[in-house]
């Protein structure tokens, strides 16, 4: 005669059939090898999780979410102001999925549906973000952690007349390095003096490098690298082409995490490329068209974190950008973050100058004496009228 289990007994064999499935889900992460080359677990993966079990996910810290009457619930990645404690670095971020650097190998990790979008961000994971790894159905690695970040250097990635959204370019970063040319594209000092105020609000120091320096330097270039050098900037000179002023730059990056970021088509690639032979990373020629138009052309289509020959040195390679719009700031803290400016503010007939057009301003009076600072005070001003509207 055959017993009927009890609803109790029910219970605890599912919940020991349960114990031994994600055992062996920890175990085949932790084994480095591809799924389909893992033994396919003999016990089916559990959907029927009580958010009253004692040991409800406790040992993998995985925040899943029940589905009850109302709907499913958002899933989410906790954020944590602590040591994460199986350490995996995101090396880069693609639709759908993520890149991450975890015990010495490169694993593909997902984040949970519901944490995906985070009010205010275009993602809620960025380049550089430690993390914690779980295992998650079919041998695939999810995000369940994210540490708290020292750094990040992010810029406005609103669409139009949109709700203002931040896109972190990346995170854990030592520096930046703003990658400009003489020409080929021409020289931006607008562009450069926003990754100066972006780097300045996000407490990172910044370093100006000048490639391409086999090809003709204006004047004009040559006052406005003396002017960024005289504020205190590293000013770096290289040229990918000719192998020039490398040793300089494997110098400013060593043992450091650096952020290689400009204009399209200044040749960050293939200076990383100069800087570590082998790297092989895709360029792109500048064309006679886009040149004309001051363009160039995109050859990286995200951002990557790639680590370097040189100990405790890591790169992370940016995809060119044309524009960058300035948020995250008041108006009267704009100012603080052109120290040229700031040291003149002082001579102002009123404490709340704006430098725009107030009487007796002691900016607009200088700037018109000082070719490098009328081009920073030019910067200034179209940085607050962007912060005003």
């Amino acid at each position: 005669m055959t017993q009927k289990l009890t609803q109790h007994q029910i219970r605890a064999v599912k919940k020991m059939l349960a114990n031994k499935g994600r055992r062996q889900q920890i175990k085949e992460l932790r084994s480095g090898k591809p799924p389909e080359q893992r033994p396919k677990s003999r016990t089916p993966r559990r959907k029927d999780w009580d958010a009253d079990d004692e040991d409800y996910f406790t040992s993998e810290k995985i925040r899943r979410a029940e589905k009850i009457k109302a709907g499913p619930q958002p899933r989410e990645v906790e954020v944590v102001d602590r040591e994460p404690e199986v350490t995996g670095t995101v090396i880069e971020i693609r639709s759908g999925d993520s890149l991450v650097m975890y015990q010495g190998r490169t694993v593909r990790a997902m984040l949970p549906a519901g944490a995906r979008s985070v009010q205010g961000m275009r993602s809620p994971l960025a380049v550089g973000d430690r993390v914690e790894l779980g295992p998650g159905p079919s041998g695939a690695a999810y995000i369940t952690h994210v540490a708290a970040r020292h750094s990040a250097l992010s810029r406005d990635a609103t669409i139009g007349s949109g709700p203002e959204t931040a896109h972190v370019l990346a995170a854990n970063v030592d520096q930046i390095v703003i990658v400009c040319s003489p020409k080929e594209p021409p020289f931006r000092p607008g562009l450069i003096d926003r990754y100066l105020v972006a780097a300045s609000r996000d407490g990172l120091p910044a370093a100006i490098c000048l490639n391409k320096t086999d090809l003709a330097i204006s004047e004009e270039v040559e006052v406005a690298l003396q002017g960024y050098a005289a504020l205190g900037f590293d000013v770096l000179r290289t040229s990918a082409e000719a192998g020039h002023g490398l040793e300089s730059a494997r110098a400013q990056i060593a043992g450091k995490v650096s952020l290689f970021t400009g204009h399209s088509g200044v040749g960050k690639s293939s200076l990383l490329n100069a800087l570590e032979p082998g790297l092989a990373l895709r360029v792109g020629d500048v064309t006679h068209a886009t040149a004309g138009q001051g363009k160039g052309t995109h050859t990286t289509s995200s951002a990557r974190l790639i680590p370097l020959s040189l100990p405790e040195t890591f790169v992370v390679d940016t995809p060119g950008i044309r524009t960058f719009t300035i948020r995250g700031m008041a108006p009267r803290d704009l100012a603080s973050h052109f120290p040229d400016i700031d040291a003149l503010a002082a001579g102002c007939a009123y404490s709340d100058c704006l430098h725009s057009a107030e009487p007796n301003c002691a900016v607009r009076s200088a700037q018109h004496m000082d070719p490098f600072l009328r081009g920073r005070y030019k910067s200034y001003r179209l940085m607050l009228a962007e912060l005003e509207r």
